[in-house]
């Protein structure tokens, strides 16, 4: 595949949910950014092979480059009955892979270093955080676009072994960690005294509800109103 094209399916997969809507979902944001690679492995077939995707498409938005490489590959191979078979577990599957990864581990991980950076006046951390956020995901995006127009198939379950849900708790880990450390800052910064307890009680009660299988949101809910209130008593 040409680099220009390669690099015009990755810009147009920032749009995919430009044109959201209830019905399609996200069918036409993804009808337009596979459509370079459409034109160029079918240009004889283009009406058939847009219909193929214009009636319905869903995924988390950051694993839809992942589902273009794969589709494209098969096209490719001209194997596009398998790609009837395969669309919805595979759309399923890299949505569940993604919304655990990025929306339940991920955003968290930086709001509450965001909220640490932005407590201690460290703006280097604000940047640092919103860097490593859009690196990850731009990697993901690009990555696996690769890895799927390359192997296909295989190459998706190449990105979902690297970014699985055993993964994801493992680094969810740190979440509790950094709710402590926030709720440990606080006191601290507005002049009180056993911030370092409150702290450590917080990630004490935070470990103990994630072995509860609480889910890890209100947990940071929980952080972000605490530090309002906080800050509205001041």
């Amino acid at each position: 595949m040409p680099i220009r094209v390669a690099l015009s399916i990755l810009w147009r997969s920032f749009f995919v949910q430009a044109a959201w809507n209830f019905k399609g979902m996200q069918n036409i944001g993804f009808t337009h950014a596979i459509l370079p690679g459409l034109k160029l492995l079918l240009p004889e077939k283009m009406p058939e092979a847009v219909k193929r995707y214009i009636p319905f498409f869903n995924t988390q938005p950051y694993m839809a480059p992942t589902a273009i490489g794969v589709f494209l590959n098969l096209h490719g191979q001209s194997k596009e009955d398998l790609i009837e078979k395969i669309s919805p577990s595979l759309t399923g599957s890299l949505a569940a892979i993604g919304d655990t990864f990025f929306w339940a581990t991920l955003k968290p991980l930086l709001a509450l270093s965001l909220l640490i950076s932005a407590i201690t006046d460290q703006l280097w951390g604000i940047f640092i955080s919103l860097f490593l956020y859009n690196s990850i995901h731009i990697w993901a995006m690009t990555w696996g676009f690769l890895q799927g127009y390359r192997q296909g198939p295989q190459g998706a379950l190449t990105l979902g072994h690297m970014l699985s849900v055993d993964f994801s708790k493992r680094i969810s880990l740190l979440i509790p960690f950094l709710s402590g450390m926030v709720l440990c800052i606080i006191p601290k910064w507005i002049g009180t005294s056993h911030g370092l307890f409150v702290g450590f009680c917080a990630f004490v009660i935070s470990s103990v509800l994630l072995k509860l299988r609480v889910n890890i949101f209100w947990l940071v809910y929980g952080v972000f109103t605490l530090s309002m209130l906080w800050t509205m008593l001041r």
